[in-house]
């Protein structure tokens, strides 16, 4: 039996406390809040995430608390008129690709924690270094802005600015938004929509290219009228839902390139402390979950060491194929010449229809992997 801390209740952080416990090792959670809380908005489960929470035994409360995405619809910005729709499940079977928020997964992840008899020690800001001394293996889940990953990679040390805003609000679904993830594309901009909750709320990702100055805190609110004036150029029924928003959170986005040290010593990075990613792919809690389900495995059979040599061996290069498809995905959705526009609109129109499940087969290296099956 190992004695593990997790710095971070987050979604890698919980998942990889629950899978380690679940597998008979003494699990501290080490969480800065006062409460296990969540203040994101929605998120994507695809099945390579899915297949994790099912390891977990938490496909049912999955289920309850999700909507099932059937298809990604690509749409034009001007009158919202569909460019190209395409239903994922001839490529992927019945694997399941879920619609949530975020809260609820949470919730989730620290119910299974819990029962799992995870031991949590709320508003500990921890410090991995000394947990080190006291632990047979330290994970660092602390997040985008990482603490740990700067202690362990001193020179590369901050975030790198993305010159991208992004603005997430949940609004009443009164509009026929179909039962999956729309990608709403414009110069310069994009919106994510989708149904989540029973399908009684959408979610709203709004994400538009400007020099954000190194801010990065989620906690910044919007003004309705601004996100108005700034998307004014929609139309469709997504003007009617844009038009409805009250509450929006607004921040900054960052990255950070995959860094070189994973490990030092007995002390790992997972989840966004490892490899924080722009949204342009919805895969950031996704490969979180992967990445846990892998540390997990590599911990209990071998020591810090070898760990970390297999860890990296198998991590990066899915992770690295990640982060360049993200990087073409955000040019992709921000296409700003009439020309290039115009053409790339004609290719998805006739994709559309003429053979529009070719539009989901680059993504099977991506969706159909499922990391519980690796021989690890």
């Amino acid at each position: 039996m190992l004695k593990v801390a997790v710095i971070g209740a987050g979604v890698s952080g919980l998942s990889v406390a629950s899978l380690l416990a679940a597998a008979g090792h003494k699990v501290s959670v080490f969480e800065k809040n006062q409460k296990i809380r969540e203040i994101g908005a929605g998120i994507q489960i695809s099945p390579n995430g899915f297949c994790v929470l099912k390891e977990l035994g938490l496909s049912e409360n999955i289920f309850k608390n999700s909507v099932h995405n059937n298809s990604i619809l690509i749409c034009d910005y001007h009158k919202g008129k569909k460019l190209l729709q395409f239903d994922q499940r001839s490529v992927l079977g019945n694997k399941d690709f879920r619609l949530m928020h975020r809260a609820d997964l949470v919730k989730i992840l620290y119910r299974s924690a819990l029962s799992n008899k995870v031991t949590f020690n709320l508003g500990y800001d921890a410090d991995a270094k000394s947990l080190s001394n006291q632990y047979s293996f330290v994970i660092a889940a602390d997040g985008v802005h990482s603490k740990t990953r700067a202690l362990l990679n001193p020179i590369k040390r901050k975030n790198r600015r993305s010159d991208y805003f992004a603005w997430r609000s949940i609004v009443p679904n009164k509009i026929k938004h179909h039962n999956g993830v729309r990608l709403t594309v414009a110069p310069n901009k994009h919106v994510v929509s989708y149904p989540i909750r029973g399908r009684d709320q959408l979610n709203l990702v709004l994400i538009q290219e400007a020099e954000n100055n190194e801010i990065f805190e989620w906690g910044m609110t919007e003004r309705p009228e601004e996100i108005k004036r700034l998307f004014s150029g929609f139309g469709g029924d997504l003007k009617e839902a844009l038009d409805s928003i009250e509450t929006a959170h607004k921040w900054g986005l960052s990255s950070h390139e995959v860094p070189v040290n994973w490990a030092t010593g007995n002390v790992f990075l997972i989840g966004d402390a490892l490899h924080p990613m722009l949204p342009f792919l919805a895969q950031g809690a996704n490969s979180a979950l992967e990445d846990a389900f892998v540390l997990a495995k590599l911990i209990t059979l071998l020591d810090p060491s070898e760990a970390a040599d297999k860890y990296h061996e198998i991590r990066k290069p899915r992770l690295s194929r990640l982060m360049k498809q993200i990087k073409n995905n955000a040019w992709k959705f921000h296409l700003e010449h009439s020309f290039f526009r115009a053409c790339t609109h004609s290719g998805l129109r006739f994709l559309d229809k003429s053979f529009p499940q070719s539009a989901s087969l680059p993504f099977r290296w991506l969706y159909n992997y499922d990391v519980t099956k690796l021989n690890i």
